[in-house]
């Protein structure tokens, strides 16, 4: 499952920001808009591997059955969401309304010079916090991320934004956490995604709309190696340019012994399900996570 997940929905993604990039830099952001229309039908005419999943998750967050349209409605507010990223990318945050909720949470720790750890997830937007962090001042973020799948989509990133891409940390190899310890004594955020597991993962699992679901102790182990404490975040689109943020506290860092850490992983994850849970209920389209998170079998 680990592998399928890896190829799959980013390959897509490589896909659909090649075209919308053209689209927005040639047509410009009203005549991008229709159009992402069609490219949700191509999507999910030859591109639809992951409907099953995407069926099987609406089922639970709706709940009832879905029908067309709302699988439609989940990979066209995926669509949109690229399309604001591609804006994100190219320094025009101007053209977004970014409500945030708890953002006095960060401000407190900017305010002492503290960094924390900030756990977010396939649900809404990842970059967009990114631009939150750029536009509001004292906080700056980087962000961990799985780069070694999607070549197209770095390569992508690097050429419409260099310098946002330095903020990009790879994750895999002895350099990930090299220096990240004096930028976060200097109140630096750290961001990664805690819903999926990748191979080598040290991983649980936690209850996810009433079924058990696979999620990493990374977040969790990230804390205890760099003292820091941990923060829910969540950006949903909630129309045409519009998003709305939410911080929340997630887990203060205590030192916590080695043998007891996974009992204290699977607290804390559960909390953070909890949350994610929460927040699918609230904007379910969001999810894009296309991927079977409950299957039988071990990622």
């Amino acid at each position: 499952m680990t592998s399928a997940w890896q190829s799959l929905p980013e390959r897509s993604n490589a896909f659909w920001l090649k075209l919308i990039t053209w689209i927005a830099l040639h047509g410009g952001r009203w005549v991008s808009r229709p159009l992402l229309y069609p490219i949700t039908a191509y999507f999910l005419i030859f591109r639809n591997s992951t409907v099953p999943a995407s069926r099987r998750y609406l089922r639970k967050a709706l709940n009832r059955e879905p029908d067309w349209r709302d699988i439609f409605r989940q990979y066209h507010t995926f669509a949109c969401t690229l399309l604001d990223r591609l804006f994100v990318l190219s320094n025009q945050d101007h053209r977004l309304k970014i409500d945030v909720h708890g953002l006095d949470i960060l401000e407190r720790f900017a305010s002492h010079k503290k960094g924390c750890l900030l756990v977010g997830s396939h649900l809404g937007s990842f970059e967009i916090i990114r631009a939150v962090g750029r536009t509001r001042r004292g906080l700056r973020v980087k962000a961990l991320m799985y780069g070694e799948a999607t070549p197209q989509i770095t390569r992508l990133y690097r050429d419409l934004n260099p310098t946002l891409h330095e903020d990009i940390i790879p994750v895999g190899g002895p350099a990930t956490l090299v220096g990240l310890d004096g930028y976060l004594e200097a109140g630096g955020l750290l961001a990664l995604l805690g819903d999926r597991c990748v191979s080598g993962d040290k991983r649980l699992q936690c209850e996810f709309f009433g079924e058990q679901a696979w999620f990493p102790q990374t977040p969790l182990l990230l804390s205890q190696i760099l003292k820091v404490p941990m923060l829910f975040f969540v950006c949903l689109h909630t129309g045409w340019g519009r998003y709305e943020v939410h911080f929340e506290e997630l887990a203060s860092y205590q030192p916590i012994d080695r043998l007891q850490r996974p009992l204290e992983a699977q607290r804390v994850m559960q909390h953070y399900v909890d949350r994610l849970q929460h927040y699918c209920r609230k904007s379910p389209y969001n999810w894009f996570n296309f991927h079977d998170v409950w299957q039988a079998n071990e990622p």
